[in-house]
C-alpha cells in the first residue's frame, strides 16, 4: 500500500468481499492533513484528522517521522508497544502511516513526501526537547530561557518514576538519549516512541541492563540539555547535589526499583510544597525520643557552624521589604528563636505550617521556597545529606 489511494482501494475491497454477518469492515479517521511550516522540526510535520465529511469534527496532530532501514516494520511496532504502555507519561499514538504526496510539478525531485515517508501521529504537542533546547539558548542563536519555555523539573519525578512502570509493563523504551523523544505538552514532559520488548531479551541479565539503561539515559539527557544551554549546573547548588547524588547512589549498586524510589525522592525533583514538607519530617525526628541524637548531633556538625547566629544574618538581610520577606518576618516575630541551629529547622518547620493556614499573601509556596533559598541557602541541603 505505497499511497493514500491503495489504502482506500484496499479498505473499499474488504468491505465489498466482507460476507460475514458478525463482522464490520470500516476505518475510523475519514481523512488526514499535514501543515506544512517551515519554522518547525524536520523530525515531524503538524497537521489534523478528520472525522467527519465536513470537518467539524477534527484533532490537532503532530505527524513524527519514522526514518532508518524498514520503516515500515518499526513504525508499526513503535505503535504497538507505544500504545500498550498506558502511563501518564506516554503520549499514545493515533495511528501509524504512509503518506506519499500527489506528484506536483512544483515539488523538488528529491522531497520526502514524494518518495512517500512512514510516521507516527500523536496528539499536537508544543515542542520535542530537541526544538525546545534550539529556543531555549542564549541570544543570538535562540529567544532565551523565560517563564514560556520553562523547563518542567518537577515533572521529571513523575517521568523517572512512569519510565520504571512502562518496565512493569514488560516493554523499555531504548532511545531516552535522545531528545526527540521527549514532547512538551499542557506544561508537562512526555515521552514518545516506545521501542523495545523485554520479552524478545534473552536472559535477566539483559533485561535488567536496558531497564537501567532506560532511567540512566534520562540523567545523561538532562545533564546535556543543561550543558546545551550554556548552564554550568555546578553554579546551581539544587542542581549540583542532585547530580552528586545520583552518581554516588550508582555507586552503592542498588536494586533497579530501589535506586529509581531513591533518585525519584531527591528534593530537586519535588514539588516546594513537598519540599518543605521535609522540614516538618526533620522536625520530627529532632523531638522523637528515638531519633533526636542523630538529628542533634548533625545540627552541631561543622557543615551547620555558618547558620550559627542565623537570626542576626536573617533580620539584617529582610530590609527589602517584599511580600515574601514580611511574611517570613511576620512568622519569626509571632515566635521565639534563638540564634542556634535547632531553632533554624524549628523556625522553618513553622514557616510551612503558618504559610497554610495564613500566608496566601506572600504568593505561592514557590515564591516561599525561594525565600528560604535567598536566606538560607545551603542548609536545606546539609540536612538532605546528613540526614
Amino acid at each position: 500500500m505505497q499511497d493514500q489511494k491503495e489504502f482506500f482501494h484496499f479498505v473499499e475491497t474488504l468491505h465489498a468481499e466482507n460476507n460475514k454477518h458478525n463482522q464490520v469492515i470500516g476505518s475510523g479517521v475519514y481523512l488526514y492533513s499535514f501543515k506544512f511550516n517551515p519554522n518547525i522540526s524536520q523530525e515531524f510535520y503538524e497537521g489534523y484528522l478528520y472525522f467527519e465529511r465536513d470537518g467539524q469534527k477534527v484533532q490537532n496532530v503532530a505527524f513524527v517521522k519514522v526514518v532508518g532501514e524498514h520503516a515500515d516494520v518499526k513504525a508499526i511496532e513503535v505503535f504497538h508497544r507505544t500504545r500498550t504502555a498506558i502511563d501518564d507519561v506516554v503520549l499514545r499514538p493515533w495511528t501509524y502511516l504512509f503518506s506519499q504526496q500527489k506528484d506536483f510539478s512544483e515539488l523538488p525531485h528529491d522531497t520526502e513526501l514524494r518518495k512517500g515517508i512512514w510516521s507516527l501521529c500523536y496528539d499536537r504537542f508544543e515542542h520535542n526537547l530537541k526544538d525546545w533546547t534550539k529556543l531555549a539558548k542564549p541570544k543570538p542563536k535562540g529567544i532565551a530561557y523565560n517563564d514560556k519555555l520553562k523547563l518542567p523539573i518537577k515533572t521529571w519525578s513523575k517521568l523517572i518514576s512512569g519510565v520504571g512502570r512502562i518496565h512493569s509493563k514488560g516493554l523499555y523504551h531504548g532511545k531516552l538519549r535522545s531528545r526527540s523523544n521527549y514532547v512538551f505538552i499542557n506544561e508537562c514532559m512526555k515521552i514518545i516512541n516506545v521501542e523495545g520488548s523485554l520479552d524478545e531479551l534473552k536472559s535477566d541479565d539483559e533485561r535488567c541492563t536496558e531497564k537501567k539503561k532506560d532511567i540512566f539515559d534520562i540523567f545523561w539527557m538532562l545533564d546535556q540539555v543543561f550543558q546545551s544551554l550554556g548552564e554550568n549546573k555546578n553554579n546551581w547548588l539544587e542542581c549540583r547535589h542532585f547530580f552528586e547524588f545520583v552518581k554516588d547512589s550508582r555507586t552503592l549498586k542498588l536494586r533497579h526499583d530501589i535506586f529509581v524510589k531513591k533518585v525519584v525522592g531527591h528534593p530537586f525533583l519535588l514539588s516546594a510544597d513537598k519540599r518543605m514538607n521535609l522540614f516538618d519530617d526533620y522536625e520530627c525526628k529532632r523531638t522523637d525520643e528515638t531519633s533526636n541524637q542523630h538529628i542533634k548531633l548533625v545540627l552541631a556538625s561543622s557543615e551547620f557552624d555558618t547558620f550559627k547566629s542565623w537570626n542576626n544574618a536573617f533580620l539584617a538581610s529582610t530590609g527589602t521589604s517584599t511580600n515574601v520577606d514580611n511574611f517570613m518576618l511576620g512568622v519569626y516575630n509571632y515566635g521565639k528563636y534563638s540564634g542556634d541551629v535547632e531553632d533554624l529547622l524549628r523556625y522553618l518547620r513553622n514557616l510551612k505550617h503558618h504559610y497554610h493556614q495564613h500566608g496566601l499573601a506572600a504568593g505561592s509556596m514557590v515564591d516561599v521556597d525561594r525565600g528560604v533559598s535567598k536566606h538560607f541557602g545551603g542548609f536545606f541541603w546539609s540536612c538532605f545529606t546528613r540526614s
